[in-house]
Order: structure tokens, then C-alpha cells, then sequence
């Protein structure tokens, strides 16, 4: 039993004209502005509270320095017998500009936890990935700014 829920950010929302504006003046499409939620239960019916988290949790994911293209939610519950207490897993996937992915998967007791706990470690994955940007960005600027040192001194 596997049940799909598709979600589109700029379908939930009616855009006013200031922010259409200011999209038009950022050079910025209404496509790379959107963001693609995929949320699939399987071997398990999703509730609403469950959709809810997961949308919460996805939309606060999304910063000013971090832009996620697509991200996909996916909770199973392992019926095998022998897989212990821990019967509840979330797996969630993320996908950021120039194919870069993140992924986390969490088993827990329950949905709730394994939720909660999936995207604790998304969140430190995509911390990760923000302070190598900002230190590929900052070796960039002092290589740059020792040359541009070296050419005034010649």
C-alpha cells in the first residue's frame, strides 16, 4: 500500500504582484523559486499530522543560503519479525542546485521520532555543506586579493 502526496510550494499560495516584482528584479523564474515535496507512506497510511510535520519541517529547511530544488519523504514500517522494536523508518532525500544530495534515513520506535530525527540530521548534513561553501568562498576571496596584492607590487 503506498500512498503518493505531490506538493508544490507556489500551488498552496496565491503570489501578490510586490513579490512577482521582486522575482522579476532578482532575475529569478517562478521555477527555480519552487519547491517539490514528494511524501510517500509505505506499508503504512499517512495521517495528516504526520503530512503536516513533514511539510513544516521541509519548507523550514529552505534558507536564504541554502535553496533546495526537490526534496522526497518517504516513511515504511518494517514488518519483518526479526528486525526488532525499531519498525518505523523515515527516509528523507534532498536535492540542492548543481545535483548535489543529502540524504538521511532514521528508525525509531515511532513515525514521530524517526521524523524528528531524519530531519535533525538533514539539518547537520546541510549545515555541513553551507560551512564548505563559505570556506571555498573565503580561500576564492584571499587568493584573489593576494594576487590582485601581487600585481600592485610589480
Amino acid at each position: 500500500m503506498t500512498q503518493d502526496f505531490v506538493i508544490r510550494k507556489t500551488d498552496r499560495k496565491v503570489l501578490d504582484v510586490s513579490q512577482l516584482e521582486r522575482t522579476a528584479k532578482e532575475g529569478v523564474s517562478m521555477d527555480e523559486q519552487s519547491l517539490d515535496v514528494k511524501i510517500e507512506s509505505r506499508n503504512v497510511g499517512m495521517t495528516p499530522r504526520w503530512k503536516a510535520e513533514i511539510e513544516r519541517r521541509t519548507e523550514a529547511l529552505q534558507t536564504d543560503t541554502i535553496r533546495i530544488i526537490h526534496a522526497r519523504v518517504t516513511l515504511t514500517k518494517n514488518a519483518h519479525h526479526k528486525k526488532g522494536a525499531d519498525n518505523a523508518e523515515a527516509l528523507v532525500v534532498v536535492t540542492l542546485p548543481r545535483r548535489r544530495t543529502v540524504t538521511a534515513r532514521k528508525e525509531s520506535k515511532t513515525f514521530e521520532e524517526a521524523i524528528r530525527s531524519a530531519f535533525q540530521a538533514i539539518e547537520h548534513e546541510l549545515d555541513k555543506v553551507e560551512e564548505k561553501r563559505l570556506a571555498r568562498n573565503a580561500k576564492a576571496a584571499a587568493k584573489k586579493a593576494e594576487k590582485a596584492m601581487l600585481l600592485t607590487a610589480v
